[in-house]
């Protein structure tokens, strides 16, 4: 631990003499309303003036703040067409919910004026969203989207070391949900392969939202698992009227990882605002309570920059980012002995332009243009040249008209899909269309959504240089699908509770791969083969949930329930060692075989129960716990479903004494012997957590430290998703160290 802490001082001190420290770390939240008609209000402007930091109102007229110092801080509420509202509070405890405000038609008002109303217009949140921001999202921050999310209720991880976990949604893998940036597909390929990395890394991101419902239909046709929506802004508009420098710098022991991210805002004025922010992260191998898991070792760099307009009717907000990740996959006797080094790049372009408009009742034109570039090899160990090379450009253009009831969109995409080395899937080129829509109404006391998509599929395989050997070259051929995704839901509320339910039919395509694939793929020990002649996927989904809400105590209890007729699944040909039949001579492992993978449609049934309480005990102590059960049935077979999530029980206590806190999280994960074809058991265990954060308060100066220590015992254990469980357990004792500052 001194190693690391010498060693964190010696990376980072440069930049922390860089100038005077400025941090922050209380937030504060709050509802505006119409003081005549007490409806919300949206896109008022919630400023401190003195810290230069703001945001507007969502649809609901809530705002959000965080990164405030403690002490007397004056501010403002202000729309045109109202009467301003200037307020000053004592801000001492790192929560403030400072109520509703209500704003006044400013008389002297012109008439005629346009409202500046560019915050969004959310639809109603179904209970089991989840909103991962602030102080939450801090002291639980991890280097994967999958380790941050792991312990909330229904998330689990699935893994090939610790560059490589992604989240399981209540079962579900894969592009059976969909992972997106503000709304919009993050371009990369982790939806295909358990090794293939998510091109995002937490440390540069601030916000993550987990939706379900009707809802996620506008974002795409594959959500029967929800949407997993990350963003770099805790807000929809952060205002600032001088420079800001926000900086986090942090280490890991289990890896001997460290990391800094740095974020700068640069306004000219309060309409046109610059961007800018860099990431660097290294780390060696993963060690585990029994000996450092070789070929692991990962490396991330990435810089953003972006330009934003905020108008009195319109915004535009123009950005690029480029992200390059090396990252390796732990050898294995089947396939390739010393592991695969997999080298990652992706560059993004993003337009986004805002109009308040008055359309046929419409209030408001979004229209989202992106350009995503991505590129991807795998090397065996040793190796300069790339065994596998996989790669696809995007280019999308979404249009979304909205008011507080209803939305219609549409979307255009296309993805030209390239494969190269000893990886025979064609070069294929898709176009996607889509028409989507949600409405919102209130029926006396019970609001009603409901929402549908249809999207139209081109799939378009290029046939001049097909090499295969387990596919008929005549079965690759182009392919159309039209498929068609529908929900409905209720919310009703009542005292203090809220009963949310809904309904979906939700159908997605079959991928490039699953239709296409034949080769080797190296970093999951594999030769896939695809099935051209897969139909689309039809999901029939039923959920309901039950929360309350008081004062000192919240509870939610969610039950779902969904079966589909032709569940797409990758299914080993057999575990005989019967050459060509089930493994084909390909690898570097001491037998020289990869097992044969074929997708097949399968009838299943996916359900369980989510549930989570939080109760306040005293002032200054604070009580958590969930319980995450999913059962997975294979009825073709008449066996359970592969690689469900076992089940799991969360406990954990806060103490808050300001400004120490202390967090214990204790996880019981239980043995998982619900087996589906080829796989093995994993016993279940305890798993004992610590985070602790300090705030040093020096005049107007405030450095935030969080300390944390994952598997205080260093217990050894196996993660059932894992594919690497039959190699290593996962990762031991691990002691993290973040500083957060504000320039």
């Amino acid at each position: 631990m001194h190693f690391l802490i010498l060693r964190f001082i010696k990376a980072y001190i440069p930049y922390v003499i860089l100038g005077t420290l400025w941090s922050q770390n209380a937030s504060v939240t709050g509802q505006v309303f119409n003081d005549n008609n007490k409806e919300p209000v949206q896109g008022a402007d919630v400023y401190f003036k003195k810290i230069s930091i703001g945001t507007t109102t969502e649809s609901d007229g809530k705002f959000y703040i965080e990164n405030l110092p403690f002490g007397v801080l004056s501010f403002s509420i202000s729309i045109i067409g109202y009467e301003k509202i200037n307020k000053t509070i004592a801000i001492n405890q790192k929560t403030h919910n400072l109520g509703t405000f209500f704003l006044k038609r400013d008389t002297l008002a012109i008439k005629e004026i346009i409202v500046d109303a560019h915050g969004d217009t959310d639809p109603m949140s179904f209970a089991s969203n989840i909103d991962f921001i602030g102080d939450d999202y801090h002291k639980n921050l991890k280097t994967t989207l999958a380790q941050l999310l792991e312990e909330k209720p229904g998330l689990s991880i699935q893994s090939m070391g610790q560059a490589t976990g992604t989240p399981v949604l209540r079962g579900y893998k894969s592009d059976r949900f969909l992972l997106t940036e503000d709304g919009i597909t993050v371009g990369d390929l982790s939806n295909t392969s358990i090794d293939h990395a998510i091109s995002v890394d937490m440390a540069s991101y601030s916000r993550i939202k987990i939706v379900r419902g009707p809802e996620t239909l506008l974002f795409g046709s594959n959500t029967i698992g929800g949407v997993i929506d990350v963003s770099r802004e805790t807000g929809s508009r952060p205002i600032f009227d001088k420079f800001s420098l926000q900086s986090l710098f942090g280490t890991e022991s289990s890896n001997n990882g460290r990391y800094i991210n740095i974020v700068s805002y640069l306004p000219i004025n309060e309409r046109n605002q610059f961007r800018f922010s860099m990431l660097k992260r290294e780390a060696d191998n993963q060690t585990s309570p029994i000996k450092t898991l070789k070929n692991t070792a990962l490396s991330n760099n990435e810089i953003t920059g972006g330009y934003s307009f905020f108008g009195k009717a319109n915004q535009l907000k123009l950005s690029f980012s480029k992200i390059k990740m090396d990252y390796g996959i732990p050898g294995s006797l089947e396939g390739h002995i010393d592991g695969v080094d997999i080298k990652m790049s992706k560059r993004s372009q993003r337009l986004n332009y805002h109009q308040d408009v008055s359309i046929f009742g419409f209030q408001r034109l979004d229209i989202d243009q992106r350009l995503i570039l991505y590129s991807h090899s795998e090397y065996e160990n040793g190796n300069d040249y790339a065994t596998v090379s996989l790669g696809q450009d995007i280019f999308s253009i979404k249009s979304l008209l909205s008011n507080n009831h209803l939305k219609i969109g549409s979307l255009f995409q296309y993805r030209d899909y390239k494969a190269g080395g000893f990886y025979w899937t064609p070069d294929t080129k898709e176009i996607k269309t889509a028409l989507f829509g949600l409405y919102e109404k209130k029926i006396n006391k019970t609001i009603l959504q409901l929402s549908s998509r249809i999207e139209h599929l081109i799939i378009r395989p290029e046939r001049s240089f097909l090499f295969t050997s387990n596919l008929e070259e005549d079965e690759i051929a182009n392919r159309n699908y039209t498929i068609f995704s529908t929900a409905i839901g209720t919310f009703r509320n009542w005292d203090y509770w809220r009963l949310s339910t809904s309904g979906m039919l939700a159908s997605r395509a079959p991928s490039i791969d699953h239709l296409y694939s034949d080769g080797p793929h190296l970093g999951t020990y594999s030769y896939e083969i695809g099935q051209p002649n897969l139909k689309s996927e039809n999901t029939f989904g039923l959920e309901t949930s039950l929360e309350q809400n008081t004062a000192k105590s919240d509870f939610r209890l969610t039950l779902y329930h969904n079966y589909s007729p032709n569940y797409h699944v990758s299914v080993a040909q057999g575990n005989e060692y019967i050459p060509g039949a089930d493994y084909i001579e390909w690898g570097s492992g001491s037998a020289g075989w990869l097992f044969k993978y074929q997708m097949k449609g399968l009838k299943t049934r996916i359900h369980g129960i989510e549930s989570e309480l939080s109760y306040d005990l005293t002032k200054l102590i604070k009580i958590y716990s969930s319980l995450s059960i999913t059962r997975g049935e294979n009825l073709s077979e008449k066996i359970p479903l592969s690689y469900m999530p076992p089940d799991r029980f969360l406990f954990s206590t806060e103490l808050d004494l300001y400004p120490l806190t202390f967090d214990l999280i204790m996880k019981k994960v239980f043995d998982q012997d619900r087996l589906g074809e080829f796989e093995t058991n994993t016993d279940g265990y305890v798993i004992v957590d610590l985070s602790s954060s300090y705030a040093i308060n020096a005049s107007s100066l405030i450095h935030k430290f969080i300390f944390t220590i994952d598997n205080i015992f260093n217990q050894e254990y196996y993660n059932h998703l894992s594919r690497i469980k039959d190699i290593m357990p996962e990762k031991g004792r691990s002691i993290g160290l973040q500083y957060r500052i504000v320039f």
